[in-house]
């Protein structure tokens, strides 16, 4: 007969493994999009010194800041990184469950062989 904590830590560990393919799935999204953000700036800064030479970098920075478009992906990432980082402490949170019923899975175990052994007295 399996034990009812086994059960639930078998459950546990299967919806363990979804978080985990959620964050994997987070985590490309959040390359996606900073990725964008990166290639947006870029271009935004390279089309600035190409149309004035003498720009400075730092100039050519507060352009790329002051771009709409750049704005947007910059609201983006920050979503994408946020989303990223609450599935990182949702996969502490399934590791710590997953602890506590191992070890209750062992304590369980260790009743049972302890009450074999002493039959129905």
């Amino acid at each position: 007969m399996p034990l009812p904590t086994q059960e639930r830590l078998n459950k546990h560990l299967m919806r363990w493994d979804a978080e985990i393919k959620a964050y994997d799935a987070a985590i490309t999204e959040y390359g996606r999009k900073k990725a964008d953000l990166e290639y947006r700036r870029a271009v935004v800064m390279e089309t600035a010194k190409n149309a004035d030479e003498k720009l400075s970098q730092a100039a050519a920075e507060r352009r790329a800041d002051a771009d709409s478009e750049a704005h947007q992906l910059h609201r983006e990432f920050r979503a994408a990184e946020s989303s990223m980082e609450a599935k990182k402490a949702r996969l502490r949170w399934c590791q710590a469950v997953a602890d506590a019923l191992r070890s209750e899975v062992a304590t369980e175990r260790a009743e049972r062989h302890l009450y074999a052994d002493h039959g129905d007295a």
